[in-house]
């Protein structure tokens, strides 16, 4: 098998990871650079590169990425810095030029002489400032590997890795486990695991960090959402050809919605806009800020807003 490191870090890839899934499906170099933010178009190809590289990505011959990794997912919901680090450290494990690496990295005690022992090893094309650049970077998010100063590093104990992995996973149970019980076993089932279900978790999720990013948690409910609202028009066979956002859809499903409902999907697709649609040209082009508040009651407001309708759906009117 072919390998390609190139350099860049731990955070650009990650960055470029949670755009994609965020997206959920055809994720564009454009839509990632703007979600990202990361300066140029050659920083964000080389993260999506390495991304590819350690399959937490995968490139379409479109040129439109996806994601297709369980660990990945779970590494942009990781609600804690040792979770990520955990996650990371998992996908990297499974990174056979960072296993080499690692090895040569033992005997010889020179992170020069490794990098150039993997460099020929592996046959990589990258010099041998990029290839160590991008290892350390990586292994250091993972928490995996430790400057000690002058040049030298040591890579963390076995051990230390499975008790987190389990808080981690027990962390996951839980949270699917939640909203399991609040849309009841009839809801749940009839909803789209990876378009609705997923993305909803994963807002819920990144809802939970420390410094929670609020536009992405905005961006993965809306999306869980409006993914709703393309197979309820399908059970009711309405077609959403050339319907574009959540309000267009919300209109051409309007036949099957109450007023109250409607009013609250404005809401959600007016929250999502703010976030996601940049200058405001009503606003004499200024930039809607999210609040952390907004953020935080938005996947609830989705959660409900979905509940409601197919309760309705049955005769049992809530909200």
């Amino acid at each position: 098998m072919a390998y390609n490191i190139v350099l860049t870090t731990a955070e650009d890839i990650v960055a470029v990871v949670d755009a994609v899934v965020a997206k959920g499906h055809e994720a564009n170099i454009d839509f990632i650079s703007e979600f990202t933010g990361i300066a140029t178009g050659d920083q964000v190809n080389k993260a999506l590169d390495m991304a590819v590289e350690l399959k937490m990505v995968v490139c379409e011959s479109s040129g439109n990425y996806y994601v297709d990794s369980f660990l990945a997912k779970k590494l942009v919901t990781a609600t804690t810095d040792d979770e990520k680090a955990v996650i990371m450290r998992l996908i990297l494990e499974q990174y056979y030029p960072y296993t080499v690496f690692k090895t040569r990295y033992a005997f010889t005690r020179s992170i020069e002489q490794a990098c150039r022992q993997t460099k020929t090893l592996c046959s990589l094309s990258a010099n041998e400032r990029d290839i160590r650049n991008t290892l350390i970077s990586i292994a250091t998010y993972a928490k995996a590997l430790k400057s000690e100063g002058a040049n030298l590093y040591s890579f963390a104990e076995e051990e230390r890795i499975y008790p987190l992995v389990e808080f981690s996973l027990i962390n996951t149970a839980v949270a699917e486990r939640s909203l399991q019980d609040f849309f009841g076993e009839r809801i749940y089932c009839s909803l789209d695991i990876e378009t609705t279900i997923e993305p909803l978790y994963e807002s819920f999720q990144k809802a939970k960090a420390t410094s929670p990013d609020t536009r992405a948690i905005i961006i993965y409910a809306a999306n869980a959402f409006e993914s709703f609202l393309n197979t309820y028009a399908i059970s009711k066979s309405v077609s959403l050809s050339g319907k574009n956002g959540i309000i267009q859809k919300r209109d051409a499903l309007s036949a099957f919605l109450s007023k109250k409902h409607k009013g609250m999907i404005d809401y959600i697709g007016q929250v999502r806009n703010a976030a996601d649609h940049g200058a405001d040209f009503n606003e004499n082009g200024l930039i809607w800020t999210i609040t952390k508040d907004t953020a935080l009651i938005y996947p609830c407001v989705v959660s409900i807003v979905i509940k409601n309708i197919l309760q309705r759906d049955i005769g049992i009117i809530e909200m």
